[in-house]
């Protein structure tokens, strides 16, 4: 597509997406005369405007004379034409400082502070697609007696997270034998995860704590309960009333639209590799999501890590009338900063 367009017409559409961002008002070829350097005259702009209709580039809104980007425009100028906004110095340090002053030791809380710093940052809604438990990795499993009929085990996973049980015991091993069925445990279970449980696992497991047939089961009961105890919650929602401050959303029947969709946010929050990337990113605008409620929505998506490993998404949803260049650039430092704080070693999460 790009190469069918001559220069002109790309500089046209750019002017026209620019301008309907900023006012949400359809634009005219008189508009673009007046605002825009296009060095040509207002009828020569109306004729290629015309061109870039029929091309699918633009669309005209009821009778308006003026025009708005189609997905498929916005699509263009995201893939070919938005440059990335600079941060301010303010910018920059209101998201480091944030960061930093996240609460220290709780992914949980962390990963609900940046949600909702993105969406106020942004005035977007944001769903934050948690750590997948499924794909974690066991790195410790550690028992500690607490008293005469009771241990904890405390499960770690390589994202950082930590999950404690409460097991209680007719009969608890001494100190020593504690100490040596943890390293067991963690020598059987360390870099599995709940998938690679099966039964020869289990087994051997099982036939190297003989004689320990109740600490056996309740420690396999704490393991599966631990992983799978986020499963049910797997994602953080925020800023769901900023859609109502958008004009194409002060329709009531949009707004239950919209609503529809985050009852379901498997269906368009997924981990994706399809789609534009920009600088590690996935923008779907529009019918690019396949999915009719979202026609006029667009989805901007990132990953964020925990030492360097891709854990979630951190998606931004709004109209397909954003200011692309200024979200993206959001976006990628609130990652990058949020990926620092994921990594520090002393974070973690009690279950």
């Amino acid at each position: 597509m790009p190469n069918e367009i001559d220069r002109r017409k790309l500089e046209i559409l750019k002017a026209i997406v620019v301008d309907y961002v900023t006012t949400g008002d359809p634009v005219g070829s008189r508009t673009l005369a007046k605002k825009y350097e296009l060095g040509v005259s207002s009828a020569t702009i109306r004729n290629e405007m015309a061109d870039l209709e029929d091309m699918g580039l633009l669309e005209q809104p009821h009778s308006s004379a003026g025009r708005i980007p189609s997905s498929k425009g916005y699509r263009l100028y995201v893939d070919k034409l938005m440059t990335l906004d600079n941060l301010s110095v303010d910018e920059i340090k209101f998201i480091e400082n944030r960061i930093i002053t996240m609460a220290a030791y709780e992914i949980e809380r962390v990963m609900k502070q940046a949600s909702m710093m993105l969406s106020e940052l942004t005035n977007l809604a944001v769903v934050l697609k948690k750590p997948n438990i499924n794909k974690c990795h066991i790195k410790t499993v550690q028992l500690v007696q607490i008293d005469q009929n009771a241990i904890i085990a405390v499960i770690m996973l390589d994202t950082g997270s930590v999950k404690n049980k409460h097991i209680r015991l007719r009969s608890i091993p001494n100190p020593e034998e504690l100490m040596a069925i943890s390293n067991l445990l963690t020598l059987k279970l360390r870099d599995m995860t709940m998938e690679a449980i099966n039964l020869e696992v289990l087994n051997t497991i099982k036939n190297g704590l003989q004689g320990h047939d109740e600490l056996f089961s309740e420690v396999v009961g704490a393991v599966y309960e631990s992983l799978k105890s986020d499963m049910g919650d797997d994602y953080i929602i925020e800023g769901t009333s900023n859609m109502l401050k958008y004009h194409e959303f002060a329709d009531v029947g949009k707004v239950r639209e919209f609503l529809s969709l985050l009852d379901n946010p498997d269906a368009i929050f997924k981990d994706s590799d399809d789609g534009s990337e920009t600088d590690g990113l996935v923008i779907k605008i529009g019918e690019e999501l396949d999915i009719p409620e979202a026609k006029d929505v667009s989805v901007i998506s990132a990953h964020y890590r925990i030492n360097g490993k891709n854990v979630g998404t951190l998606n931004l949803i709004g109209p397909t009338r954003l200011d692309y260049s200024k979200v993206v650039s959001i976006i990628n430092n609130v990652t990058s900063e949020l990926n620092k704080k994921l990594s520090e070693e002393d974070l973690i999460t009690d279950g």
